[in-house]
């Protein structure tokens, strides 16, 4: 599958509207979210929100977690087929945030999912959880 132009021009715009988000401005991210009933977020922090209200809260709320940093994204896979399109990347970046003196390392493995609407790409999912090393199964493992 081709990863067409506007699709990569929605990228570069993800990235700088991220490093916008890292300063505490939600703005930009939020522009290039679909406003639909079914964008979903699974957060960097954990949890999960669906739909667009719910969505917007959940950016906003990170956003105000932050309070400096840049951001730099390794790409591993993006594509587009017909009105969908995909990225898959690692953010790296030092974040200052509330309660420490200086800036920490973060590392997010991320998913974007895309839909082409009006003729432009709208995030319809984002799926971002911290980096770790592969661990054995029962680590991950929820007691009943």
């Amino acid at each position: 599958m081709a990863q067409p132009d506007d699709l990569r021009e929605t990228l570069d715009q993800l990235v700088a509207a991220l490093n916008r988000f890292l300063t505490g401005d939600p703005g930009g991210l939020l522009e290039l979210w679909s406003h639909s009933d079914d964008v979903t977020v699974f957060g960097g922090f954990g949890s999960y929100e669906r739909g667009w209200e719910g969505v917007k809260q959940n950016t906003e709320w990170a956003a105000s977690r932050f309070s400096g940093g840049q951001l730099s994204v390794e790409p591993l896979a993006a594509s587009a087929s017909g009105d969908l399109a995909y990225s898959v990347w690692l953010e790296q970046s030092e974040v200052r945030v509330p309660g420490r003196d200086s800036p920490a390392p973060i590392t997010l493995r991320v998913t974007h999912i895309f839909r082409r609407e009006n003729g432009a790409w709208k995030l319809i999912h984002r799926h971002g959880d911290p980096i770790v090393e592969k661990t054995e199964l029962t680590a991950v493992l929820r007691d009943t």
